[in-house]
């Protein structure tokens, strides 16, 4: 009696450690999975990486392109712009100077109209 009470126990016992096991081998399945994905991950960054690497030098000197031309065209907007303002400024002064001249010629009319004798007297 005592031996089957024995074998009892005994199997209790690996039951028990037959069910922590199976704990320990479904946490260890979840860690590989999370491991292979992180893996999977990580290559794929890596691979990006590398494209980029590789790509790197030709693209860095077509941005250095880019940046020359629109430097240039930066300038050419800039001297147009300086065009534009300093024909503007002629334009001002030519326009000023119209505008003196009319004054001037009102005023005089207004001093010849001011000097003759009222009509009809």
């Amino acid at each position: 009696m005592d031996e089957i009470e024995d074998l009892h126990i005994s199997m209790e016992r690996l039951e028990e450690q037959k069910r922590s096991l199976e704990e320990q081998a479904a946490e260890q399945a979840k860690t590989c999975r999370d491991l292979s994905d992180a893996n999977d991950a990580l290559s794929a960054r890596t691979l990006a990486l590398a494209n980029e690497s590789s790509s790197g030098p030709g693209r860095l000197m077509d941005l250095e392109k880019q940046i020359t031309d629109l430097r240039k065209r930066l300038a050419d907007a800039n001297d147009e712009l300086d065009r534009t303002r300093a024909a503007e400024s002629v334009q001002r002064v030519a326009l000023l100077d119209e505008l003196n001249s009319l004054q001037d010629e009102n005023g005089n009319l207004r001093n010849q109209l001011r000097q003759r004798p009222p009509a009809g007297k």
